[in-house]
């Protein structure tokens, strides 16, 4: 079997990532809850909690967190998150983040 498209790797690799970066800063710096966190993420409680317990994503938010672009799009969604109101945003914009990330895969190393 072949490399796996790009889209896939950043569904089942960086998103997970880029949402644990984007929790652990709302949780830890923006006094968000897990709950408030999760809606604000589009996701559960029990995946926020997977975030904040290193049991998901921490692995590749570490290599990502090594790329100024990926921490520039990190801050700037979780600012638009904090500033919007009920903590609901359009976030992450994940086109923009495969497109960033592809460009550094050779850097990030294949899954």
């Amino acid at each position: 079997m072949g490399a796996k498209p790009p889209c896939e790797i950043s569904v089942k690799y960086i998103l997970p990532a880029i949402r644990f970066l984007i929790a652990k800063k709302l949780i830890e710096e923006h006094g968000f809850t897990q709950v408030s966190a999760a809606k604000a993420l589009g996701t559960t409680q029990a995946a926020i909690s997977h975030y904040m317990r290193s049991k998901r994503g921490w692995k590749w938010a570490e290599r990502l967190m090594t790329i100024e672009e990926i921490r520039e799009l990190v801050e700037k969604s979780v600012e638009k998150i904090v500033s919007s109101e009920g903590g609901k945003s359009e976030h992450v914009d994940i086109c923009e983040l495969c497109k960033i990330t592809r460009k550094y895969m050779e850097k990030l190393g294949r899954p």
